[in-house]
């Protein structure tokens, strides 16, 4: 409680800073930076961002994947959206609100109990689907369950800390759930290699330019572009929580593959059971067995069954121990 507290106190120093060149160092502080490592020796967090980028080009070169038409409306998405939470969350009396928004910059935004779409934003059938799972199974869910607790409330508001265990969670189930695509990863790392950009000093008009070389339209440039800089200035450095995506995705699949590998399967589950953060999940598994916090009621279908999940970690236990560059020797006549 005293740390939520103190990050309260930065991120109301880091508003005050808005337009400021000290906005980006709290930023820094709450979020981290690109640059962060985890553990001495390892990649940066912009090495990934490099390193994706670059075997994604690869795929768009093998011409074999095919942009779908996003030809769905932002009411059609509504009422699709609308129906899945309906049975994601079974809750008459608490019910899952799906409403159109022009107020917000992202496609959607979760909020306590509803979820916003952005009202001029056309969809793909994928798009439903990872929406459905990142903004519903994860922050709308965590939320709930965290409303839901006999006496740690808190838990259904997130702080900083949350967030960077919080996105990651949401990537991790867009992986589970194969909701994700080549076109969302692209989104998601060249946001870490503008972040590492504009640290390195690089101004708004030569972010935007790093966007529009990637392949966006100039609208969308504009708007990536705008999430890099939001809070800050247009030479003062990059508001950094865009990078909580990828940096919590590293964080949350570690921890689910290090509580398989250790046998403790009960700790996966309370991912889910609020806002959570990974330094916290020892304490919430002894509050749970004192009966302070409630295991979570809502929960994805991947993690409500867990034997699926525990032969994917079991496998990706022993692959990560492999190393790719020998193996690509050993492959280099099948390719």
């Amino acid at each position: 409680m005293r740390r939520m507290c103190h990050e309260y106190s930065d991120v109301v120093r880091m508003l005050d800073a808005r337009g400021t060149p000290e906005f980006s160092q709290f930023s820094q502080q709450l979020y981290g930076s690109p640059n962060d490592v985890f553990h001495a020796g390892d990649p940066t967090l912009a090495d990934l961002g490099t390193q994706i980028s670059e075997i994604l080009e690869n795929v768009d070169r093998s011409l074999l994947l095919q942009a779908e038409r996003k030809d769905i409306t932002g009411e059609e998405a509504v009422e699709m959206l609308q129906e899945r939470l309906d049975e994601a969350f079974p809750d008459p009396d608490r019910p899952i609100r799906v409403m159109l928004s022009d107020g917000i910059i992202s496609d959607a935004a979760a909020g306590t109990d509803y979820l916003k779409v952005r009202k001029e934003a056309r969809f793909n059938a994928r798009d439903i689907r990872l929406l459905e799972v990142h903004e519903g199974w994860v922050h709308v869910g965590t939320t709930r369950n965290g409303m839901e607790q006999p006496y740690c409330t808190f838990l259904s508001k997130g702080p900083p800390s949350s967030t960077v265990t919080q996105e990651g969670l949401a990537i991790v189930m867009e992986i589970l759930a194969f909701a994700s695509h080549p076109g969302r990863m692209r989104r998601v790392t060249n946001r870490i290699r503008a972040v590492a950009m504009a640290e390195g000093g690089a101004d708004f008009l030569e972010i935007f330019r790093f966007f529009r070389e990637e392949g966006f339209s100039d609208q969308e440039s504009y708007t990536n572009t705008s999430r890099v800089f939001r809070g800050s200035t247009p030479t003062g450095g990059p508001f950094t929580k865009d990078i909580s995506y990828s940096k919590g995705f590293i964080l949350v699949y570690n921890y689910i593959q290090l509580a398989v590998r250790k046998g403790l399967l009960d700790r996966v589950p309370l991912l889910f059971c609020g806002k959570t953060n990974l330094g916290d999940m020892r304490t919430l598994a002894q509050l749970v067995e004192e009966g302070l916090v409630v295991p979570p009621r809502y929960l994805p279908p991947h993690f409500a069954d867990m034997n699926a999940l525990v032969s994917w970690m079991c496998y990706s236990d022993f692959l990560n121990r492999l190393n790719l560059d020998r193996i690509d020797l050993d492959f280099g006549n099948i390719f």
